[in-house]
C-alpha cells in the first residue's frame, strides 16, 4: 500500500499522452497522464473510458459532436465510440478504465 499525490505525480509526467498507472482498485486502473495537440481517432472495444481533468482544457471529439472539458469536469466515453482527445494548451488528467485494454496504445500520436 502507497499513497500517491496526483499533482505532484502529473507535474513530474515528461511525455505527452502517455498514461501512468497509479493504482489499481476492484478491476479499474487510475492513469494519469497530460496531452497537448491531438491524438489519433480510436475505440476500445471492451472498456469505457472516464476522464477527470485536473488542470487545463481539453476536447474530446465525438463523431456525434465535441464534448469540451474544463478543470474538475468528468466525462465518460463509452465502449465502442471512437473518440479523439485535444488539447490546444497542456491539460492534465486522470483516466478511469478496466485493467485490459483492447489498443495497448489508445490514440497516443506516432
Amino acid at each position: 500500500m502507497q499513497k500517491s499525490n496526483i499533482v505532484e505525480e502529473l507535474d513530474a509526467l515528461t511525455e505527452y499522452w502517455s498514461q501512468k498507472v497509479l493504482t489499481e482498485a476492484n478491476g479499474q486502473q487510475f492513469k494519469i497522464a497530460k496531452g497537448i495537440g491531438a491524438t489519433n481517432w480510436h475505440k476500445h472495444d471492451d472498456q469505457d473510458e472516464l476522464f477527470i481533468i485536473f488542470s487545463g482544457e481539453m476536447t474530446i471529439g465525438l463523431r456525434s459532436g465535441d464534448v469540451t472539458l474544463k478543470e474538475g469536469d468528468m466525462f465518460t466515453v463509452p465502449k465502442g465510440v471512437e473518440h479523439r482527445p485535444v488539447a490546444e494548451k497542456e491539460a492534465k488528467f486522470l483516466v478511469v478504465g478496466l485493467n485490459i485494454t483492447s489498443n495497448k496504445e489508445g490514440g497516443k500520436p506516432n
